[in-house]
């Protein structure tokens, strides 16, 4: 259960990731850092001219410079000096100045910051990768919007870890699931409250299950009973539906495999009537529990709605549960609006969980209809039936890493 929809986040998490990976490795080679120009070597300088020493000189001139060198004192003749040769001083290297403002490529590798918030290109970015992911994954598009506004605005607050931004971006994606999730509130605990009508001795508690033909309610109903049998809490079933064929045998099966009473009639009878006589059986026996089957009926037909209207004043039920398909797509949310508009829901049963390859119609249902989920059917078997927490959704979809 939930593959696509698991599959597509975290592709779409990874991605992303090695998206930004991949262009600073790019950006590296297209810009390698620029060398320094090579000095040329000085220019040699002409040696200094000397004086020519003339040919002759005049006898006076050389009495006179005779004399001065005589008076002069003597000078020991020094070697030569080597020429020095000073080389220009190197060009001063730039300083290098730190970014003010680093894109997630830098961010990724950088080793000058420990945490890092992405601009809002690379959010945006990322949340086109996301809603795709979702909205194939038969999240409605209602309840995807919803839940990119909310990763949305956590992203431009989240500080992230530089080093380990995939594991980061998951937890986000996770806490607006969690969000989306909690829309619809928590639910009935059937079975807490069943306990505790019975420790207040106001029994028994009547549950009517109702939704379109071929969802599962009669299993469901029959899953529920063997739940409720393992916890110590004893049911009669009513096998109200009337109109299906061969409803009324599925219904006494199942009553005979898990162990528990069935009240019924026959084809065609009133289903009103059944229940009635089925909560005065639990009644009259100390039963704390009565689960009402009904026909299945789609939304649009008013004259079976009716019926189901008569049977919620007939029964009075203290909680009314739909049951829907979750392979139904987004056709499943329009589905139990349309049920509401003319009966309380409080709660639903997700159905063949375990045969939906995306796994989107969970967070949709929580979200759109505002109505909780109460349990979970994950195959044929009376024990494939688990009560709904929004952290088995969150950690099925993406496990905390």
């Amino acid at each position: 259960m939930f593959e696509g929809l698991r599959k597509k986040l975290s592709e779409a998490v990874k991605g992303f990731v090695k998206k930004e990976e991949k262009e600073i490795e790019e950006r590296a080679v297209e810009e390698p850092a620029a060398a320094i120009p090579a000095q040329e070597p000085p220019k040699p300088q002409p040696a200094p001219a000397v004086a020519p020493i003339p040919e002759e000189i005049p006898q006076d001139m050389q009495h006179k410079e005779a004399q001065e060198e005589v008076s002069k004192p003597a000078m020991v003749e020094k070697p030569p000096e080597k020429r020095r040769i000073i080389a220009p001083k190197p060009a001063e290297k730039p300083k290098e100045e730190k970014p003010i403002k680093l894109s997630l490529t830098t961010k990724l590798k950088s080793v000058f910051v420990s945490t890092v918030t992405l601009n809002s290109n690379e959010i945006e970015d990322f949340l086109e990768g996301i809603n795709v992911s979702m909205l194939e994954s038969d999240v409605s598009y209602e309840t995807a919007d919803a839940f990119i506004t909310d990763l949305r605005e956590k992203l431009q607050t989240t500080k992230m870890d530089a080093k380990n931004i995939q594991s980061a971006l998951v937890q986000q994606v996770r806490a607006s699931m969690f969000d989306i999730l909690a829309k619809s509130g928590s639910g009935v605990d059937i079975y807490k409250y069943i306990n505790e009508r019975k420790a207040a001795q106001n029994l028994p508690v009547k549950i009517l299950f109702l939704g379109p033909n071929g969802t599962g309610k009669t299993t469901t109903m029959a899953k529920i009973a063997h739940h409720l049998k393992k916890n110590g809490i004893s049911s009669v079933l009513s096998a109200s539906d009337t109109f299906r064929a061969a409803a009324i045998e599925q219904t006494e099966h199942h009553a005979n495999k898990v162990g528990v009473p069935v009240i019924k009639s026959g084809y065609g009878a009133d289903p009103a009537s059944i229940a009635f006589d089925a909560i005065a059986y639990a009644k009259a026996h100390q039963i704390a529990a009565v689960l009402i089957d009904t026909a299945g009926r789609q939304e649009t037909n008013k004259n079976l709605i009716a019926e189901m209207q008569k049977m919620v004043r007939v029964a009075q039920p203290d909680i009314t549960v739909f049951v829907g398909e979750s392979t139904a797509g987004n056709q499943l949310s329009e589905q139990i609006k349309e049920f509401a508009k003319f009966m309380k829901i409080d709660g639903i049963v997700l159905t063949k969980l375990d045969c939906d390859a995306k796994g989107g119609n969970a967070i949709s249902i929580a979200y759109s209809t505002g109505i909780p989920i109460l349990f979970i059917g994950t195959g044929e078997s009376y024990d494939a039936l688990m009560q709904y927490t929004p952290e088995f959704i969150v950690n099925s979809i993406l496990p905390n890493s």
